[in-house]
């Protein structure tokens, strides 16, 4: 047998994939730890450096004295954990930025040792990973009862300088765990080779040898106690050799039955599955096609009209504030707001016309051999008829509106992706003008999104 086709490969394979799998766990629980352990050394380091430089910080903010608060934040910058500082007085007339910090849209933002904005030099992984620690700037002096608050200070440090100082203990890791996996999957299979695969070895060739019309009972050559399982397999197998020529007229018998069972299955199977097509084909809360039946049967309808040379035209449809009405009155009362939102649509279309739901509170329309005008017109409908529509929850009357998008197949274009992204485009220019209103895709439409 071929070392490829080794039972005892495969057993390591298994045993090796779940000591793989753990050990990468492990490690990565491991590294995790180190890494949440340097950093918060790192944050308690931070913490401590008001206590040094606190003071000066307060009086020359308070003497506005910016040549002094300059020196000090460029040797609290030198420290080696500190890759930004950020001063916010309450006048703002010593504010000062100096190194990596964050914005106000907390994107980080690089800033020379006079103030000036300029480009970081740090590089690599977790450089613009910022984190810091703010502490207020306060002022006690003789001639106030408390201190007087005058700003705050924010030190910034990253979690690349957090790698770098835990990046030996990572090499570590990883060496110890790769050591051990690989001294571990070579003991286990030289034990699996010699103890289970050269014995199943020689089983499966003796098998093989058999003739299949006339099976016999086989014998191994293992050194081994009777009391193990390959020869427990051996002496099972010459039973089961024994007993198949007193039962192979009953197995034949036994083999006709299931084939008939098998068959009666196959045609449950196959009526089930057709029953459950049909099913993934209608949404089960609005009863409207799902997202794949509209998909394909609009790309039907456009082939039709390719080969009539006909319009058609797409209405995609979103109801407003949706997110709201769930937030509000619940999600019960959203799936009613859709089923009614559903039944309007279908109530206000004509048979041929194609509903679909594609997905949360998105709807769409095909509209076979209707132009522009008239795919407007009929969402103008629609508009009116789901802002005319209402429900009643807990006593309370509820009204929703939505918002529509219209695009028509132009000459020679019957790409489904193309119409619906030109109906999405107008549905969004139909939100952004107010909402609860119809909106034809013009080239104009697009340039303004």
């Amino acid at each position: 047998m071929s070392f490829r086709h080794s039972i005892a490969l495969h057993l390591l394979t298994v045993i090796f994939g779940f000591y793989f799998l753990v050990a990468v766990i492990v490690t990565v629980v491991q590294l995790y730890k180190e890494y949440e352990n340097t950093k918060e050394s790192f944050y308690q380091e931070i913490q401590l450096l008001p206590t040094t430089f606190g003071q000066g910080i307060s009086d020359s903010v308070w003497t506005y004295n910016q040549e002094l608060l300059q020196s000090i934040l460029r040797g609290v910058y030198n420290s080696p954990i500190v890759v930004g500082i950020e001063v916010k007085s309450l006048d703002h007339k010593m504010d000062y930025k100096i190194g990596s910090i964050l914005d106000k849209d907390s994107h980080p933002a690089y800033f020379d040792t006079d103030g000036k904005p300029g480009k970081s030099a740090e590089t690599g992984l977790g450089a613009d990973a910022l984190f810091g620690y703010t502490f207020p700037i306060t002022y006690q002096g003789p001639a106030f009862k408390d201190p007087q608050p005058l700003g705050e200070v924010t030190i910034y440090s990253n979690e690349r300088l957090v790698f770098e100082r835990v990046k030996y203990g990572f090499f570590l890791i990883l060496i110890n765990s790769v050591i051990k996996t690989l001294a571990l999957w070579f003991i286990i299979f030289y034990f699996i080779k010699r103890y289970l695969g050269n014995p199943l070895n020689e089983f499966t060739r003796k098998i093989k040898q058999q003739d299949s019309n006339q099976p016999h009972p086989i014998t191994l050559d293992i050194p081994w106690s009777d009391n193990n399982e390959i020869l427990l397999l051996k002496d099972s197998y010459n039973q089961m050799i024994l007993s198949v020529n007193e039962y192979q007229a009953a197995l034949k018998t036994l083999n006709k039955e299931l084939d008939d069972k098998v068959r009666e299955r196959t045609h449950e199977l196959f009526a089930a599955k057709e029953a459950a097509e049909m099913l993934a084909y209608t949404d089960v809360l609005t009863d409207v096609k799902t997202r794949r039946a509209f998909f394909e049967l609009a790309e039907q309808e456009l082939k039709n009209a390719v080969r009539q040379q006909t319009a058609a035209s797409i209405i995609m449809i979103d109801i407003d504030h949706f997110k709201n009405i769930n937030d509000t009155y619940g999600h019960a009362t959203g799936d009613l707001v859709l089923q009614t939102f559903a039944k309007t649509l279908k109530n206000s279309c004509r048979a041929c016309d194609l509903i679909g739901r594609l997905g949360g509170e998105e709807f769409a329309i095909l509209l076979p051999q209707t132009d522009l005008n008239g795919a407007l017109h009929v969402a103008e409908k629609l508009r009116l008829s789901v802002a005319d529509s209402k429900l009643t929850h807990n006593r309370q009357t509820l009204h929703f509106t939505a918002s529509f998008g219209v695009a028509e197949t132009a000459p020679g274009q019957y790409m489904l992706e193309e119409i619906l992204l030109q109906a999405d485009q107008a549905l969004y220019t139909a939100k952004n003008q107010g909402r609860n209103q119809a909106v034809a895709y013009k080239q104009s439409t697009t340039e303004n999104t």
